[in-house]
Formats: C-alpha cells, sequence, structure tokens
C-alpha cells in the first residue's frame, strides 16, 4: 500500500455562516489545491483540517486568516495512505497501527480525483512508525 507524509493545516473558526466558504475561496485564490479537507466542531468553534499543494500557499493563507481574526493555527505531520481500491483499506491499517501500539487520533479521507485512487488521512503520534506499519501490509 501507497503511503505518504503530508502537512495538515488546522485552522479554527467562528461557528457561524460563511466561515468555512470563506476558507476555501482564499486557498482557491492562493491557488492551493486541497487533497483532503475535514471540518467539525470544537468547544463551540469551527474547525478545518487542510492537505493539499504548495504547502508554503497552504501556510500563506492560513496566516493570512489569523491576520484577518481566524485562528489559531496548527501545523502537523499526518500520513496519507492511498487505498487502491482496497474496500476494507481503512479496516486493515486500524489493525495494523493497533498492533504496532500506535494510537489514531483522528482520521478522515481524501478526495478521489481524476483516477486517483482514495486517500485516509491519519493523525498519530508516531509518524515514522505509523509508515513503517501500513507499508508492511500486503
Amino acid at each position: 500500500m501507497n503511503v505518504t507524509r503530508a502537512r495538515e493545516f488546522s485552522v479554527y473558526l467562528q461557528d457561524r455562516p460563511g466561515e468555512l466558504a470563506g476558507v476555501l475561496e482564499a486557498h482557491a485564490a492562493a491557488g492551493a489545491q486541497l487533497a483532503g479537507t475535514s471540518v467539525s466542531e470544537v468547544n463551540g468553534r469551527g474547525l478545518v483540517r487542510l492537505i493539499g499543494h504548495p504547502e508554503s500557499s497552504l501556510r500563506k493563507v492560513c496566516e493570512q486568516l489569523c491576520d484577518a481574526g481566524a485562528g489559531p493555527v496548527a501545523e502537523a505531520d499526518v500520513v496519507v495512505a492511498h487505498l487502491e481500491g482496497r474496500p476494507n483499506g481503512f479496516m486493515e491499517i486500524a489493525i495494523h497501527l493497533a498492533a504496532a501500539g500506535l494510537n489514531v487520533r483522528y482520521a478522515y479521507f481524501g478526495a478521489q480525483s481524476s483516477g486517483s485512487p482514495s486517500t485516509v488521512v491519519i493523525r498519530v503520534d508516531d509518524v515514522d512508525a505509523a509508515e513503517a506499519a501500513i507499508r508492511a501490509l500486503p
């Protein structure tokens, strides 16, 4: 199974209409291509997690959002596993990570585009060990 590492940007927003749209529009205007997005609510605030490229554009937009009153913004390394049409791929990954003693802090799916395989984005404390465990999958 193909596995890579990505830099994830987590942006906290006010919980009101238009905040998410503004974040996504700002990234599109900066030429950033998002490969994965997660949206949730944490303690009455919106939380948007983004991976994509170029990383420098994602970072710059997130910094500008903070200057405009959003934030804070946090960065973290995440594991991105390409499921390659494996219908139980995420389950297989979860089992291998558990066997390796790795806790999944959270996970979400990335978009499928242009025939590319679906991806799952996984946050763990030890990215190196997670990459090795996923690569060991048959």
